[in-house]
């Protein structure tokens, strides 16, 4: 008897543990829609030699599901107080089929950022983390609305 569920509960478990494994099947249609997050780090408070500070913030962004994005951004630093409300910025990103990705977010005034991002939950959810500039040192979380 105990084989017997061992054996239905191997093959009831199996297609779940490959839908987690690799080759998951994201694309960048798997992001689509609008998504919030929430951003957290340190970032220059000026051209160099400035010190870094802290910052926190909060954005909104809307995937076409083809590889461009649109957003909205506001940004609290440490030392420059509250950054340009509602700032927009644009970009590309494009998704792995093991669900990672890479995006190039470009802010009117500011350099490029560079990120790397996980999606995860099928979607509902990006963990993303700034990779350059090298001084920007900043982690996002975002969630599908």
């Amino acid at each position: 008897m105990l084989r017997i569920f061992v054996s239905i509960m191997i093959a009831a478990v199996s297609p779940l543990a490959a839908a987690d494994g690799e080759g998951r099947g994201c694309s960048n249609a798997t992001l689509k829609g609008d998504y919030g997050f929430i951003i957290t780090g340190t970032s220059p408070s000026g051209p160099p030699p400035a010190p870094l500070q802290q910052i926190i913030g909060v954005s909104i962004a809307h995937f076409d599901g083809a590889g461009n994005f649109t957003q909205t951004d506001n940004l609290h630093g440490s030392i420059t107080g509250f950054a340009a409300p509602d700032r927009p910025g644009t970009g590309t990103y494009s998704i792995k089929e093991d669900c990672t990705g890479v995006e190039m977010l470009f802010n009117p005034g500011q350099p490029p950022l560079e990120l790397r991002f996980v999606v995860v939950d099928k979607g509902k959810e990006v963990r993303v983390a700034v990779m350059s500039p090298a001084t920007v040192m900043v982690t996002s979380i975002g969630r599908k609305l």
